[in-house]
């Protein structure tokens, strides 16, 4: 009897230890923001925000900011009669995220992290966003989308960027600095940390961070939205004294001769 308790015992035990070594091969992954909540004020023109983490030391991460997701309605243009540049036709991209940036680690090539399969890059984010009409050249249409948010400065893949700390009872941190640009509208915004090894995701972990009208910007938009007849009057009012202003200072110097 004592033989089957030490035999049960023994497949207990190693049974714990089996699973405890499979947790700690998983390892921790945290994602922490130095910030939720940034406020977007008068004088606001962009900013930075610091992240922070930790991962298993033997393997990496990648972060990824991202929404909200939105309809896009463009216009296509092309060549009329071989020479003449003209809008020819209407194209919609559905499903598709406002922001979608990425930051990869340093000394890392960056093309081993942006794949579909990772669902981590441009390849992986157009899998997800429908482009209508269906006769359009899609990749063309994506592709022209991407460079047009890039210099906006929302779509972004920014390499060596995610910086470790020195590894240590098997984890290390990490730390990467977000550009948070002025065009990053108002909304709700989601930051992920994804931990890879050997070309898998091991992990993910995610944050809110949300961009709030502050001061000045938040009234002006209570007000277009909860009284936009006195909306209206007050633009009209400001543009006319604009222009009166800009006539007196820039007005050029005359007399008779």
């Amino acid at each position: 009897m004592k033989r089957v308790v030490y035999g049960l015992l023994t497949v207990v035990l190693v049974s714990l230890a089996w699973f405890g070594s499979s947790l700690a091969a998983e390892g921790p992954l945290s994602l922490k923001l130095a910030k939720t909540n940034i406020k977007i004020s008068t004088f606001y023109n962009g900013t930075t925000l610091e992240v922070t983490g930790t991962l298993p030391a033997d393997e990496d991460v990648v972060v990824q900011v991202s929404g909200p997701k939105k309809d896009v309605h463009l216009k296509e243009k092309g060549k009329v009669a071989g020479f003449l540049w003209m809008n020819k036709t209407d194209v919609s991209l559905e499903n598709t995220p406002a922001v979608y940036m990425v930051y990869t680690p340093t000394g890392a090539t960056a093309t081993q992290f942006l794949s579909p399969d990772l669902g981590v890059g441009y390849k992986a984010l157009v899998k997800d966003i429908t482009i209508n009409p269906e006769s359009a050249d899609k990749a063309f249409i994506f592709g022209e989308y991407v460079k047009l948010m890039e210099k906006s400065g929302v779509y972004a893949i920014n390499e060596d960027t995610v910086k470790y700390g020195t590894p240590d009872n098997g984890t290390k941190s990490f730390t990467v600095t977000l550009a948070i640009p002025s065009k990053m509208s108002a909304g709700a915004y989601k930051v992920a940390a994804l931990a890879m090894k050997d070309g898998a995701v091991t992990n993910r972990v995610n944050e809110d961070l949300t961009l709030e009208l502050s001061g000045l910007p938040a009234a002006i938009s209570s007000m277009a939205n909860g009284r936009p007849l006195l909306f209206g009057f007050m633009a009209v009012f400001i543009a006319v004294g604009a222009g009166l202003l800009v006539g007196v200072l820039f007005r050029g110097g005359g007399g008779s001769h």
